[in-house]
């Protein structure tokens, strides 16, 4: 089982998808850090990223806004790093199963918005985007065990109904449970998936006025783009209440 997971997709344009975080993990008092996941901005003060995602012993987490390529800072405008303050990771996760495979980062001090610095907008409570294509963005492996990007990476996946998921993991010979706090996304034949870094980063959709809403955000799924194992995502409309429980996001 992979946890994280973009292949098949190609780079973004800058400030293409703002809400886009990267979460970095520091050790030694900050003398190290290192790429750890994607995370997501939903409030000035709020990230979501995946539960499994939280540091190791004595590691803290800072969160980096408006970056595209993490290799160069030739960008037109700079990305900004912030501290954060508390990881809440989700009480009912289970690293076995990967359920509730969500944390939520508050970071020391607001973020200011930019041009590449959006939050996302949340889903309304009913929302169902099955049979729609969605749109997976992350720094993760371009193919299952291979390298990583410098510049954010994006891919279009189409949103798989739950019941079709599980038969297609069947297919594959997994006895995975596919439950209904998941959302998959991705084709029968493979070939297009999130990958391993890019756990708890977003999977949006564009909404008729033009604005993106969250779908779901990364977790796991087995190897990457491999067929018949679509990627499994943390699906947002299940996790509203949660998330508005703990940081007041509409």
């Amino acid at each position: 089982m992979k946890s994280g997971r973009v292949v098949g997709g190609k780079a973004s344009k800058f400030g293409e998808w703002p809400w886009q975080v990267l979460v970095r993990e520091s050790t030694w008092l900050g003398l190290f850090t290192k790429n750890k996941c994607g995370g997501v901005l939903i409030t000035n003060e709020y990230v979501i990223t995946a539960a499994h995602c939280q540091p190791g012993f004595l590691a803290s987490l800072v969160a980096v806004f408006g970056e595209f390529d993490i290799s160069s800072d030739l960008e037109t405008k700079r990305s900004v790093t912030k501290n954060v303050k508390r990881v809440i990771v989700h009480r009912q996760y289970d690293a076995a199963t990967f359920e509730n495979d969500l944390a939520i980062l508050e970071l020391e001090n607001p973020i200011h918005y930019d041009v590449h610095i959006v939050p996302i907008c949340m889903p309304g409570d009913e929302a169902d985007f099955t049979g729609r294509m969605a749109t997976v963005t992350g720094w993760g492996r371009l193919t299952y065990g291979g390298g990583v990007p410098s510049v954010l990476q994006e891919v279009q996946v189409p949103v798989i109904e739950n019941s079709v998921c599980q038969e297609m993991f069947h297919m594959a010979g997994h006895n995975k449970k596919i439950l209904p706090s998941f959302v998959c996304a991705g084709y029968a034949n493979g070939k297009r998936d999130s990958c391993e870094g890019d756990s708890g980063g977003p999977l949006v959709l564009q909404r008729p006025d033009g604005r993106y809403e969250l779908v779901g955000t990364v977790s796991h799924g087995i190897r990457c783009a491999a067929p018949y194992l679509p990627g499994v995502y943390m699906r947002t409309t299940f996790y509203k209440p949660w998330l508005r429980s703990v940081t007041g996001v509409k």
